[in-house]
């Protein structure tokens, strides 16, 4: 019998209130991995995102039967200072110092928790690092190629052209995606050999019996809404949405629907009786929101994988997609579960057929929760990590 595995997973940010997709993804996979293995989460002290401020005390832990190493980050962000940077570099044609140089800006950089991977990293038969890009992977991750495996959640963005990233794709044993499109992408863009990995996707628990109705939508009556859930965030495609949607109601005056929008706000809301802010929503609310939504909104032009739409589905909820991202239009055309738009026009056409074919909703949905039950069990999933975790250990011991 082999010995119980000893699995590292690195993520920039990491707790039960951190909502970003790369972070919930990392602890949901320890969680599930700590039934098979030692899993201990490697991150940093930070909280939010945009500042990586220390907000967690440094040291060890435990959090739902995974170790937890937390380390600061030596300095915060100076965000404006990023942004200036950013634009210079995303738009021109930076040499690799600068872009290694926006890379230390980017974030969050910390030296203990480099020392850590550099120390102790031979402890671990394998050490998954979470998105490509952030420095917690970039500088992380080459100090333990040797047993490393990459989850990039990549997607077609201007970062991933930077050339620094040539190498570091380079570097892992394997690599586990997403969605199929995500592996495409990063195959083509970084010109990857077939077995270089894997599509792994995400496993989704069964629905929570337990809902409750956000106070917002309480209040609606059974009026019908549209729901956004996630990051409220111009780059989640979130202004447009907000855009498109006040555009529908100006041409179908008779319409009541509600565009209802549950996360932490990143950008101003408009003041506006058809939209419903609700703030952060516990569990409970969450799933008592996804349930009695008409459907749920996926505007990200950006995504390796939007959960908020397979936690829709899974429990019978349409979809409508921004189909410029190509995983969510190709998630809504496997699975027969959504429609999606490109463009305002489109948008519209979508809403109102969704608005007024009650019986078209209720087929996507049965035809999303089927594919979220086939493709998205945690079983599944858990397999393919144990299976890769088990080749990069065989690998680097007979290195």
């Amino acid at each position: 019998m082999r010995d119980r595995r000893r699995v590292g997973l690195v993520a920039q940010r990491y707790g039960e209130a951190i909502a970003g997709g790369s972070e919930r993804l990392c602890r949901a996979v320890a969680e599930r991995l700590a039934r098979h293995c030692e899993c201990t989460a490697i991150t940093t002290c930070a909280a939010d995102y945009m500042t990586w401020e220390n907000e967690y005390p440094a040291g060890e832990g435990e959090l739902n039967g995974v170790r937890l190493l937390r380390f600061p980050v030596d300095a915060p962000r100076n965000v404006e200072r990023f942004n200036r940077y950013s634009e210079y570099v995303l738009n021109g044609s930076p040499t690799a110092e600068e872009e290694e140089k926006w890379m230390r800006l980017q974030g969050p950089y910390s030296g203990a928790l480099l020392e850590h991977l550099s120390r102790h990293g031979a402890g671990y038969d394998a050490v998954v690092f979470f998105t490509y890009l952030y420095a917690t992977t970039y500088y992380g991750l080459p100090l333990v190629r040797e047993r490393a495996l990459l989850v990039p959640t990549a997607h077609d963005e201007p970062p991933i052209y930077l050339s620094i990233f040539d190498r570091l794709f380079e570097q892992p044993r394997r690599l586990l995606f997403l969605t199929e499109e995500e592996r495409d992408f990063v195959y083509r863009r970084f010109c990857l050999p077939e077995e270089a990995g894997e599509v792994a996707g995400m496993g989704l628990e069964e629905p929570a019996a337990e809902t409750a109705m956000p106070a917002g939508l309480d209040r609606l009556r059974g009026q019908p809404y549209l729901l956004y859930l996630g990051r409220i965030d111009p780059s989640k495609g979130c202004g447009t949405l907000i855009r498109y949607f006040l555009d529908y109601c100006g041409a179908h005056p008779s319409s009541t629907l509600r565009l209802a929008l549950a996360g932490k706000a990143e950008m101003e809301i408009p003041r506006h009786p058809r939209i419903v802010p609700l703030g952060y929503v516990s569990e409970a609310e969450k799933n008592g929101a996804i349930a009695g939504a008409m459907a749920m909104a996926a505007p990200s032009p950006y995504e390796s994988l939007c959960i908020a739409a397979l936690e829709a589905w899974r429990r019978g909820v349409a979809v409508l997609a921004n189909g410029e991202c190509k995983v969510l239009a190709g998630q809504c055309q496997r699975s027969g579960g959504g429609l999606w738009y490109r463009g305002y026009e489109e948008f519209a056409a979508c809403l109102e057929t969704l608005e007024g074919r009650p019986g078209l909703r209720a087929q996507l949905g049965r035809a999303g929760a089927r594919y979220v039950e086939e493709r998205y069990s945690w079983e599944r999933v858990e397999g393919i990590y144990l299976r890769n975790i088990d080749a990069v250990r065989d690998a680097a011991a007979a290195v």
